[in-house]
């Protein structure tokens, strides 16, 4: 030690020292020390006395602390221990290889139905490493990495990395309602379904201490249901019939036949509802130029579905399992495949899982794509697992000039293949720990993950999951509830996971239930709600139903109608209607594309995940100044052709006849008779004829808010 003595002769450490013991020297220890570096054994050392130290002079007076002993101890202690750490880990730590993967992990697949532990890790033998210093067998950096799925450090290759520390906890949550149930379900007569829809209403209402709104007037309730059903308001000439007598139950019966069945509203019911369940699919500008889609091929599709009536469940198979050619043109075509050619971009299948979920089962997976559900038992693993039901896709250009288009089709999928013979893809949960996702519906595992077509078609097993789902028909009951109500059974229709809260469950399940026993017809589904009692209500308030606001933020009671703007589209519709346009199948496409550059002044699409669009149709100043000036207001509003205005000015009515004619036409109502000594007044203090009196009536009405108010 007398050696290295100078290396520790330093002021700061004598002074340190000092502090520490005192007036006291410290103990020779170094003997003891060395021996025990050197393994030496040593008998238990003889207690050591401290000599006095001569006190040393320090100019100035000294300072002293009943802290700096404590805080001078603990500092050399955390030394030590770091000291002693650095030395023990540079035994052990092996360094990183460039290009090193991290390890797969897979979890075995058993039979349907059964429970499955999805944390179980495949274990196989790592592969001897070949001696580093080998060139002829070192790895090429852009050689794959092997595959290693292990539980313990001592299976690690050079080119591989396993965390078994880090490995996560799988979520294992299974949707409870994923599966149809066996019991049987006996079809009940329409009279007993609408009975049972009041039944559930009336007992919530008695339980809130709430009493239903009043009856609608007839004509509040004919307009009701034209635009609910065929999209656009009724003229006179259908107003009429129901002006000389009170409507009974008979007559609604048969208005609502008529819409759904009578080869008079055919056109129309087919062009309102194949253009909203494209709004619904793809959204109003999904295959307009921004992905590889047809949008006039999917709307074909759902016309010629919606013409024979075809099962919803049939229609839900045939969009997720579709194969075939996109353009209508094409001798291949399927207009089925565009909703997946709308959700898929090159590889990325998360718009197609977004969309599937949301829209057939009411599951809101994509909050899981990033990490687990804020809100309920969803992980991160369900929605990957379902995105990998999509993983065969596989999609190419088809057809030449007019029959150009994508061709949707299926192929074999490798991604990262297992030992078993399963074939994955990773995705990276938010802790940055990589795992492997294997088709799982909604956390119910397949008994094979292959990614060969001939073993497992992972595409039309999904579709026929989702189609035999019991949250496909909740899920359609909500979405068509609240297309007439403006508010379904849960705060948002597309999210009816376990952690909604659903205002009438009883109500839904029993709706749902009988969707299923009559085969998913959706005339029927349409008729019941149109029918049903809540639809019958006016919107004005009761005394006591108040709290009945869900414009508020309050849960839907359903005990009065609920007044909210139109919908773009159906805005359009009842103008051109009044202009005296009627549809054919012979213009569908043109009346398509001429819809669409009108909604376009209000829509657009958001760069998100999900597709999300906004509109500006809500009552804004843009709104207003091309509903006023537009061409078709100029139309709506002409006194040539087979304009509603150009036959009730051309009728031989006296001019208070034609003004409540005009009220009727624009807003299913004769006007008050405050309105009508207003009008008195205005055409007394008038210059211009009575044509020119009345074509300005007649803007006004279009214009007011009345007009593009669902009441």
């Amino acid at each position: 030690m007398n050696d290295y003595q100078h290396e520790f002769d330093d002021p700061i450490f004598d002074i340190m020292l000092e502090e520490l013991l005192g007036d006291g020297a410290p103990p020779d220890l170094s003997s003891e020390i060395l021996a025990r570096l050197q393994g030496d054994s040593i008998t238990e050392s003889a207690e050591v006395s401290i000599s006095p130290k001569r006190k040393r002079r320090r100019s100035g007076s000294r300072r002293t602390s009943l802290l700096a002993p404590l805080s001078l101890a603990l500092s050399a202690a955390a030394c030590i221990l770091a000291v002693i750490a650095i030395v023990l880990n540079s035994n052990q730590v092996t360094p990183n290889q460039p290009g090193n993967d991290l390890a797969a992990e897979s979890p075995e697949r058993q039979a349907p139905g059964e429970d499955i532990d999805p944390s179980t890790l495949v274990q196989t033998p790592s592969p001897t490493p070949a001696p580093m210093d080998d060139p002829d067998t070192m790895p090429s950096p852009n050689e794959p990495r092997p595959l290693v799925v292990s539980d313990d450090n001592n299976s690690v290759t050079p080119n591989s990395i396993t965390l078994p520390e880090l490995q996560p906890e799988t979520n294992v949550w299974k949707h409870p309602l994923a599966f149809v149930s066996t019991n049987k379900i006996t079809p009940l007569a329409e009279a007993d379904i609408l009975s049972g829809i009041s039944h559930e209403l009336s007992k919530q209402w008695k339980e809130q201490g709430v009493s239903p709104s009043e009856y609608a007037t007839d004509l509040e309730w004919v307009r009701r249901v034209y635009l609910r059903l065929i999209g656009r308001v009724p003229t006179t000439n259908e107003l009429t019939p129901f002006l000389e007598k009170e409507i009974t139950p008979e007559a609604r019966e048969a208005l609502v036949n008529r819409l759904l069945y009578s080869s008079q509203y055919t056109e129309e019911y087919l062009q309102h509802w194949s253009n909203l369940w494209t709004n619904t699919l793809i959204g109003r500008h999904g295959g307009t130029g921004r992905d590889r889609a047809n949008r006039e091929g999917l709307a074909k599709y759902l016309y010629d579905s919606l013409q024979v009536n075809k099962p919803y469940h049939q229609i839900v198979e045939q969009l997720i399992s579709a194969t075939g050619d996109s353009n209508p043109d094409s001798p291949d075509f399927n207009g089925a495949v565009n909703f997946l050619l709308a959700s898929v971009d090159d590889k990325d299948t998360t718009l197609a899982t977004t969309r599937t979920t949301n829209i057939f089962l009411g599951q809101k997976l994509q909050c899981a794509q990033c990490h687990n559900h804020p809100s309920s038992d969803i992980g991160q693993n369900q929605f990957w697992e379902m995105d990998a039901y999509f993983s065969q896709i596989h999609i190419t250009r088809a057809g030449q000039g007019k029959q150009a288009g994508y061709r949707l089709s299926n192929k074999d999928f490798k991604g990262v293949e297992t030992p078993d013979g399963d074939a994955g893809n990773y995705f990276e949960q938010s802790n940055g720990v990589v795992r492997l996702a294997f088709p799982a519906f909604l956390g119910h595992a397949e008994s094979t993950a292959s990614g060969a077509l001939k073993d497992f078609d992972r595409r039309t097993r999904l579709a026929s999951l989702v189609s035999q789902s019991p949250l496909l028909e909740r899920t359609l009951v909500n979405r068509l509830w609240s297309h007439f109500f403006g508010y379904g059974f849960t705060t948002e229709v597309d999210d009816m996971g376990p952690h909604v809260q659903i205002s009438h469950p009883q109500l839904l399940d029993s709706l749902a239930n009988q969707t299923r026993a009559n085969k998913y017809n959706l005339k029927s589904l349409l008729k019941w709600i149109a029918l049903s009692d809540p639809f019958l209500r006016s919107s004005i308030y009761s005394p006591s139903n108040g709290i009945d606001s869900p414009e508020l933020g309050d849960q839907p009671l359903f005990s009065r109608y609920y007044s909210r703007q139109l919908e773009p589209e159906e805005v359009y519709q009842s103008l051109l209607a009044l202009s005296g346009h009627i549809r054919s199948p012979e213009s569908f496409g043109q009346q398509q594309l001429a819809q669409r550059n009108w909604l376009g002044q209000f829509t657009r699409q958001m760069e998100t995940d999900d597709a999300e669009e906004v509109s500006s149709f809500k009552g804004d100043i843009q709104q207003s100044l091309v509903l006023m000036n537009g061409e078709l207001m100029k139309k709506v509003t002409s006194l040539e052709g087979n304009t509603v205005l150009g036959k009730i000015v051309a009728s031989g009515n006296p001019t208070q006849v034609k003004v409540q004619q005009l009220f009727l036409a624009a807003l299913a109502r004769h006007p008050s008779s405050d309105e009508l000594t207003k009008i008195k007044k205005l055409a007394a203090d008038s210059q211009a004829d009575e044509k020119q009196f009345l074509q300005d009536i007649w803007w006004a009405l279009l214009n007011s808010g009345e007009f593009i108010l669902d009441h």
